[in-house]
């Protein structure tokens, strides 16, 4: 019998990617809107599916107003395609909110149901972002199984870094799952970023007994918030400048 994961590689023509991080403000979202649009760029299909409930924003970074969202879907009055929402920056994105607290909470169920929804609409893309809540709770752990793999934000903060790793443990332990990535992101040169992923590659060598290969990194850089404040990414704001080269690298190995 096939497994769930083998099942949608088969039918679907999109990589599925999961981003995740163990904790917040690793720059995860930003990260996956600067990837995204380097793809557009490339002419590569995308969708961003904000699955990060209660504190998404992807619609908010982009200034974007969907007219239907991921609430829409889970109350039953929308499909998951009819919250496909075009952005000016040649990808799409299904948002988790419409700027409401009232966001209904995800079942296990829920998720099953926006993954079984995401598996028909898949083939036309060629790749799907699952932007998740940041921490080790249930939802990732269901579009942990159904991405291709999920590619884990860290930063050279040390608690960034355990908690990075428990992740990758629950994932292991739980249900089996060990085809996790890595990025460094802010880090402050190369060599701290080399350094952060050693420190975490080391952990789940000697304790999981599994590989977690580098995807690749993105240094810190200040013109990320000067992005922020013209309310442009940074890939585009300063394409001529070191930071967009790595996050162009960063999705090339995607």
């Amino acid at each position: 019998m096939m497994s769930q994961n083998q099942l949608n590689l088969n039918t679907k023509r999109a990589k599925v990617i999961a981003i995740a991080s163990g904790k917040g403000g690793v720059g995860k979202t930003s990260l996956t809107l600067n990837m995204s649009v380097t793809l557009a760029k490339q002419g590569k299909k995308v969708l961003i599916l904000d699955a990060d409930l209660g504190l998404g924003n992807v619609d908010v970074q982009l200034g974007v107003t969907p007219k239907k969202d991921l609430s829409h879907v889970i109350a039953g009055t929308a499909r998951l395609q009819d919250a496909i929402t075009p952005t000016p920056l040649g990808f799409d994105i299904i948002a988790g909110r419409s700027g409401s607290d009232t966001l209904p909470f995800l079942t296990n169920m829920e998720r099953h149901n926006v993954v079984k929804e995401l598996s028909s609409i898949a083939e036309k893309y060629d790749y799907i972002f699952l932007d998740i809540a940041a921490g080790v709770g249930d939802e990732i752990l269901v579009f942990a199984r159904f991405a291709d793999y999920t590619a884990l934000i860290a930063t050279p903060d040390p608690s960034s870094i355990t908690d990075a790793y428990a992740v990758i443990k629950l994932l292991k332990l739980r249900h089996d799952i060990t085809n996790c990535k890595i990025i460094v992101n802010q880090a402050g040169s190369e060599v701290d970023a080399l350094r952060t992923y050693e420190k975490l590659k080391i952990a789940t060598e000697r304790f999981l007994q599994i590989d977690t290969p580098l995807i690749g990194y993105v240094t810190n850089d200040t013109n990320y918030m000067q992005a922020v404040r013209m309310q442009k990414l940074v890939v585009d704001a300063f394409a001529h400048l070191n930071i967009a080269r790595l996050i162009e690298n960063v999705a090339s190995k995607l």
